[in-house]
């Protein structure tokens, strides 16, 4: 992403730069509003996630150990981990 420009006609803009939290657990999905309906999912998982992507690097992807063990879990029985690094950051404050 970061070699994609946000504008190919004005690359003086820059390039995108994205961040990305996830977290496994259990949330509820739900359709909200009358007007203009919205699926949208709550929980504590979802709150974790968001809160692990505000405090990401830019251009990487920060997950719980829930969901790290998950992965490790699922590439080791297949050949798509192949040069994926998961680096653990250590203790985070999540309030």
């Amino acid at each position: 992403a970061n070699q994609t420009f946000i504008d190919e006609d004005a690359p003086e803009r820059g390039t995108v730069s994205i961040r990305a939290g996830l977290h496994t657990g259990p949330i509820v999905a739900s359709i909200v509003g009358t007007t203009n309906p919205k699926y949208t999912v709550f929980g504590d998982t979802v709150n974790t996630a968001s809160r692990m992507e505000s405090t990401s690097i830019a251009n990487r992807i920060q997950c719980s150990e829930a969901t790290a063990h998950l992965i490790r879990e699922q590439l080791a029985a297949s050949s798509l981990g192949q040069g994926l690094v998961v680096t653990e950051r250590g203790e985070q404050i999540i309030k």
